[in-house]
């Protein structure tokens, strides 16, 4: 009995752990490092971006919540997720915005299909983007599907005021 409290003495003093385990901190930094993304990340991604030809700049022009996505789709280039992180109202009033202020000129069948998709790829990659253990792989294919429904959206509005601009003689 009398080597009862010194065995529990002894167990305590070796028994504790008197340094911290930090390899848990440096594998969950290593970890957040490596499922960041970068400007380099994004331009690796193929696809076929297109811009806006100058008479579908000048359609476009009074089109401010187009001109804000524009400069949106800039700055996710630049790897800046900030304004796909904001809150889910947000977003849902920007895309609100984006369809009720659609000019009348740009207003067809196939332009609200691309919308319709970019709406899509909005909020797939704004719940992904809020995530925080996000893979890296599932967050550039939705940036990805972003960009190429933006550049569609792109490539329907020169094709539709390209159409316009053809004279076609009609015997």
């Amino acid at each position: 009995m009398k080597f009862f409290p010194l065995i529990v003495g002894f167990l305590m003093v070796f028994g504790c752990n008197s340094k911290p385990q930090s390899t848990t901190t440096v594998d969950d930094a290593k970890e957040k490092e490596a499922n960041k993304i970068t400007a380099k990340d994004i331009e690796k991604l193929k696809y076929t971006d297109y811009i806006l030809s100058l008479d579908s700049q000048n359609a476009v022009n009074n089109w401010l919540k187009y001109q804000e996505l524009s400069t949106q789709m800039d700055l996710l280039k630049k790897a800046n997720l900030s304004f796909f992180k904001e809150e889910k109202k947000v977003m849902e009033t920007f895309i609100k915005d984006f369809k009720a202020e659609l000019p009348e000129s740009t207003k067809t069948p196939t332009i609200n299909a691309r919308i319709t998709v970019l709406e899509t790829a909005l909020l797939k990659l704004h719940s992904t983007a809020k995530l925080i253990n996000v893979d890296k792989k599932v967050l550039l294919k939705d940036i990805k599907d972003l960009l190429i429904a933006f550049a569609n959206l792109n490539l329907q509005i020169n094709k539709k005021f390209e159409l316009e601009a053809q004279e076609i003689d009609k015997p």
